[in-house]
């Protein structure tokens, strides 16, 4: 039961009457949408907890204010984010009160919901924390229906509960235009459990530049000032992130990568030399390979004969994307350059030579 409110209006209202519409819209906001609606009486309940009197009459005159503050920014000059979009309407089917007017659909929360729970870089206690702030923009009911979740096959979780802070780090890093230090984490067989640092812990430093996200994880896209490249390291890999306050390197190499091509290269094919590659498919891989390769200007399709098309991209050349291939078993053939197909015939070749009998 809520604690009765006390009075310190020198006004002459009732006790807490100052505060009634702001009680009426929590209980609406909390307890109705498009499916339910709350009768007056619910809503005198709830305003005799906080020792607050009303009857049908006021309750309506509270609504009538609370519609009448929603539509002032219909003809007014307010930036579109600052909109309150709700309205409250009287059910007559259901003789009561209904919030049928939020500033986000229940459908699209449903969306966020399930993007949090299949996020492979979000803990299982960073997962319920967001979920319990999603939760508090729905009606109870809505809560119930959201909670009902979606099984996600093979899913799993990072152990890494500190990659929100590496995160605001990173993103700090990115925004001033400074260097970061991290240690990089990797799995052994001893303790398969845990994660050691790599290099003996040595910490990395590498000027970061981008957040991406590919296949539920979180990656920063940085320059190795050894290497002189651009590299990825995943987030829930990385522990004790650190700003260095030093300007970062690498933007000349930065600014010529083509991020759309780039990363359909590098997560699609693990990274290797750039090559303009033709694969031959069998046109029922079409969605498979426009899934890969994408859509964009430097990628070319043509039909090859009624029951084949050849697809031309930039690709990485790597013993990935050559194993990518072999999963289409005689679906998909390389057919150009020459030194990609020799290529792939030798790493067919050490394949087979692994299962001959010695």
């Amino acid at each position: 039961m809520a604690s009765p409110i006390k009075n310190s209006d020198k006004g002459g209202k009732r006790p807490g009457q100052k505060f009634k519409s702001l009680l009426v819209w929590q209980y609406l906001l909390k307890h109705t949408d498009d499916d339910h609606a709350a009768s007056s009486e619910a809503i005198k309940e709830h305003l005799r907890e906080y020792g607050i009197t009303a009857d049908r009459h006021s309750i309506a005159r509270d609504i009538d204010a609370l519609n009448e503050l929603f539509a002032l920014d219909m003809n007014a000059d307010i930036e579109d984010r600052d909109r309150l979009n709700y309205e409250i309407v009287y059910d007559a089917s259901k003789r009561g009160y209904k919030v049928v007017c939020r500033p986000y659909e229940f459908q699209e929360l449903r969306l966020l919901a399930e993007c949090v729970r299949a996020s492979k870089f979000i803990s299982k206690s960073q997962e319920e924390h967001l979920l319990t702030a999603i939760e508090g923009l729905c009606s109870e009911s809505q809560v119930e229906e959201l909670q009902n979740e979606v099984y996600l096959v093979g899913r799993s979780k990072t152990s890494n509960k500190y990659i929100m802070a590496s995160m605001l780090k990173i993103n700090q890093a990115i925004k001033a235009k400074w260097k970061i230090s991290f240690k990089y984490l990797k799995h052994t067989l001893n303790d398969r459990s845990t994660q050691v640092a790599r290099r003996g812990g040595k910490a990395y430093i590498r000027s970061p530049f981008k957040l991406l996200i590919n296949d539920g994880n979180y990656y920063l896209l940085a320059y190795d000032s050894d290497k002189e490249d651009m590299r990825t390291y995943r987030l829930d890999r990385m522990k004790e992130v650190e700003i260095i306050r030093e300007p970062r390197d690498g933007t000349q190499v930065y600014e010529k990568i083509n991020m759309r091509t780039y990363t359909q290269r590098v997560f699609s094919m693990f990274g290797g030399e750039d090559k303009f590659v033709s694969i031959r498919f069998t046109n029922d891989l079409l969605d498979t390979a426009v899934e890969r390769f994408g859509n964009s200007e430097e990628v070319f399709y043509r039909p090859d004969d009624s029951g084949h098309f050849v697809v031309s991209a930039h690709v990485e050349i790597s013993k990935q994307f050559y194993a990518w291939i072999c999963g289409f078993h005689t679906k998909a053939r390389i057919i150009n350059p020459p030194e990609v197909v020799e290529g792939m015939k030798s790493f067919l070749k050490d394949i087979s030579s692994r299962y001959e009998s010695e």
